[in-house]
């Protein structure tokens, strides 16, 4: 079984003006979090982009974001894979993107990197902030995963199905997650990565080790248990798999 290095990107909230209420730079945070890679000896099979990926879902946001990760993969030929948060509109996504023409479906993808399959799920609701996992969803998971893939598979989506310390975002998270634990119980399913928290969180739904990355937009402050509270901070993720385990840390971007 081969090894794999997954840098996972999340909440980027890029805006046209450049910043994010109150004061936080999105796109420089992300900048910087590419150049920090390109500088060392990191060398990702894989950049995951797991949705939020521009704050107002404006298409010009969209192509400077696969601008800045074509110029990251053209020197270690990494895949890049995105998929939807809250913030993002099916249509300019899969325009600016994806390249194909909006039919309102849920943006559900299948990537290989030789033996491992990833599985990126749309668990967006248009127009509201929680996660739901829909019947075609389900349907195009468990077809996904029917058969084992020679290194195993990654299930990713932007709502998590374990909760915050933060209450409001508990309450945006993932609903009923046992669709989702249903559909991927005994199968090749190695880890499910997440994001939507802004902050990193690790957990297990059934037996399957769930990991939340932290955003390159800002941090939350999960010492504000009942009101959510942005705070300076930057990260991305990386996920190392090998033969016999999957390990998450955190790579942190520094803001100036």
């Amino acid at each position: 079984m081969a090894s794999y290095v997954i840098i996972q990107i999340s909440d980027v909230h890029l805006t046209y003006g450049g910043t994010l209420s109150p004061g936080d730079h999105p796109r420089d945070n992300l900048f910087r979090g590419l150049r920090l890679l390109e500088a060392s000896n990191i060398r990702p099979d894989v950049f995951l982009l797991t949705g939020d990926l521009a704050d107002t879902a404006e298409g010009g946001l969209y192509e400077d974001l696969a601008e800045m990760l074509g110029e990251a993969t053209s020197k270690c030929g990494a895949t890049v894979i995105y998929l939807p948060g809250n913030h993002d509109v099916r249509k300019e996504f899969r325009s600016h993107l994806l390249g194909v023409v909006e039919d309102g479906a849920p943006i559900n993808q299948v990537h290989w990197r030789d033996g491992l399959r990833i599985v990126a799920l749309d668990s967006t609701v248009p127009g509201e902030e929680y996660g739901v996992i829909g019947d075609e969803t389900i349907e195009f998971l468990r077809g996904s995963i029917a058969t084992p893939a020679p290194d195993g598979t990654v299930v990713a989506l932007h709502h998590p199905p374990i909760p915050s310390p933060i209450e409001p975002m508990s309450r945006i998270s993932l609903r009923e997650p046992t669709r989702l634990l249903d559909a991927i119980s005994g199968s090749d399913v190695r880890i499910v990565l997440c994001g939507h928290y802004h902050h990193e969180a690790a957990g297990t739904l059934g037996s399957i080790p769930v990991w939340v990355s932290p955003a390159t937009a800002y941090r939350g402050d999960v010492t504000s248990q009942m009101v959510f509270r942005g705070m300076p901070g930057a990260a991305f993720s990386r996920i190392d798999l090998t033969e016999n385990s999957a390990t998450a840390t955190i790579i942190p971007i520094s803001l100036t």
